[in-house]
């Protein structure tokens, strides 16, 4: 028994009466699912599961709070494994541990499920049969899948214990589902990739001409340390990434001087995709602004915004993590633009006219022999200044 004040309570009660606490969550859960069953009145069941699996126009907060649940049970069920390696933590929670992972394994089965059905959704030019036969093999469904397989995997064949761990470490993975940085960051090695593997390919000429030529200087001054070649490739490696472990260490004066241009090398190799990789992430950044604005301005050619065009940009939106402040700025912007445009006597109408005029004019000259074209461009009765002009449309 347990005494609180003047009232005798059973211990078992009081924590029961804690949990009551968790109802504080349904404050702002309720509405959000009212907000979700409003927007979404008249659609499919597969498609209220991709509104709320997926952010879309129609998601609402539920699908964020959904995120954010998920979110935390990655976290809290990566952290379990970890302090499932702690003997003084692990014997005493043992069960509590289990009863998390069950948790965790219904929930991502069940996610896993949805985005399953949801599928057609996604992939509208598909048919539903082939949008789901080829869901599992989407980068982010791969990583889902490895988040639950090891639990399953146990049942039907005998697993190691630490295989078994190291999978489940893998669903931190998962958390690159709910960051755009990952899909950015892909972007940036294509579009970056020759300057990548330049960088990679001066890396690996360096480490391996200096473990080849320390091991032979080194070799015999000291066979235990440097008993192989890929024992200096390590020596090299490490030096070169600027670690240094100080595990093995040349001794002669050969030795230690590749030791001292490899360290000084190392700091220029490291700084090369370091900036490779700021310079792109900021113009990757740029660029997808620039493409929302240029959506923008098509959009609103006509004047007005149809009802599948402002869903489109509010995904479009909606991936670029753009406020509904900043979209309303660049849509003001674009409507002040086009009036711009509207007057004939405006700079933004005579550079648009002049490029559409350029434009006719390269179709006009593209279909005539070059031969004939120069010489009706000759005998025009314009400027040289002119004639030049038409004559670079020719190239």
């Amino acid at each position: 028994m347990h005494y609180t004040g003047l009232v005798e309570l059973d211990l078992r009660a009081l924590r029961g009466l804690r949990l009551l606490r968790l109802l504080k969550f349904l404050r702002d859960v309720v509405p959000a699912i009212q907000e979700f069953r409003i927007a979404n009145r008249g659609k499919t069941w597969r498609q209220k599961a991709n509104a709320l699996m997926n952010e879309t126009p129609t998601s609402g907060r539920l699908q964020g709070q959904l995120d954010m649940v998920l979110i935390f049970l990655i976290i809290l069920s990566v952290i379990c494994v970890f302090l499932e390696t702690v003997p003084e933590i692990a014997q005493p929670l043992h069960e509590e541990f289990h009863w998390i992972d069950l948790i965790s394994i219904a929930i991502f089965s069940a996610e896993y499920l949805l985005r399953l059905y949801a599928a057609p959704e996604q992939a509208k030019d598909k048919t539903p049969l082939m949008a789901r036969l080829t869901f599992p093999f989407k980068p982010n469904s791969m990583v889902d899948l490895v988040a639950i397989l090891p639990f399953y995997l146990q049942f039907m064949i005998s697993l190691d214990l630490r295989f078994i761990r190291i999978l489940r470490v893998l669903r931190v993975t998962k958390l690159t589902r709910y960051n755009t940085a990952m899909k950015t960051f892909g972007l940036v090695f294509e579009r970056e990739k020759r300057a990548f593997a330049a960088a990679l390919f001066i890396t690996f000429l360096l480490i391996i001409l200096s473990a080849a030529v320390v091991y032979e200087v080194e070799h015999p001054a000291q066979p235990e340390k440097f008993d192989t070649m890929f024992r200096s490739v390590y020596w090299a490696t490490v030096t070169l990434a600027s670690v240094g472990y100080g595990d093995i260490s040349p001794i002669t004066p050969i030795g230690q001087f590749f030791t001292i241009v490899l360290a000084i090398l190392g700091i220029a190799i490291v700084a090369v995709p370091a900036g490779i990789i700021g310079s792109a992430f900021t113009d990757q950044l740029r660029q997808d602004r620039e493409d929302m604005e240029r959506q923008i301005d098509d959009a609103l050619a006509d004047g007005v915004l149809t009802d599948a065009e402002t869903e489109v940009l509010n995904e479009e939106r909606l991936r670029l993590h753009m406020t509904e402040e900043q979209f309303e700025l660049l849509k003001q912007r674009a409507l002040e633009k086009r009036g711009a445009i509207a007057d004939p006597n405006s700079r933004e109408a005579l550079v648009r006219n002049t490029a559409m005029m350029i434009e006719e004019l390269e179709k006009k000259l593209g279909g005539v022999p070059l031969e004939e074209a120069l010489d009706r461009i000759r005998g025009m009765a314009i400027t040289e200044k002119q004639k030049a002009a038409l004559r670079s449309l020719l190239n």
